[in-house]
């Protein structure tokens, strides 16, 4: 079980390889949140886990879509001064979890956004 936001961190940073997606942390002002990303051919998909409190977490997936040169356009954004983002963002919130979750609802979570 895990049962705060650090084991949650520790856990993602751990399955991270064995899911095939890269982790980031911290990818908003002050979030704390932990990101899972993966592309699908021009998606750029994110897996966000965001702590709302002490005893829950938010998941939320993000879809950045891109119509052409999805790559190039992203590390453009990145490394650009002032260069815009040129995807067109959706998301959806998956849950709100409660402390302790189970690795496995985790692990459900990460499956269900990959084959969608």
């Amino acid at each position: 079980m895990i049962e705060n936001s650090q084991q949650l961190g520790a856990y993602l940073k751990s399955k991270a390889p064995e899911f095939g997606v890269r982790l980031a942390f911290d990818t908003h002002y002050d979030a704390n949140n932990w990101e899972l990303s993966w592309w699908q051919g021009k998606v750029l998909n994110r897996l966000d886990f965001q702590p709302l409190e002490a005893t829950q977490v938010a998941v939320t997936h993000h879809e950045d879509r891109f119509r052409v040169l999805p790559h190039f356009l992203r590390w453009a954004h990145n490394n650009i001064p002032l260069f815009p983002y040129l995807a067109n963002l959706e998301w959806r919130r998956l849950t709100t979890e409660s402390f302790p979750i189970a690795e496995n609802r985790v692990d459900a979570l990460v499956a269900s956004t990959k084959g969608s």
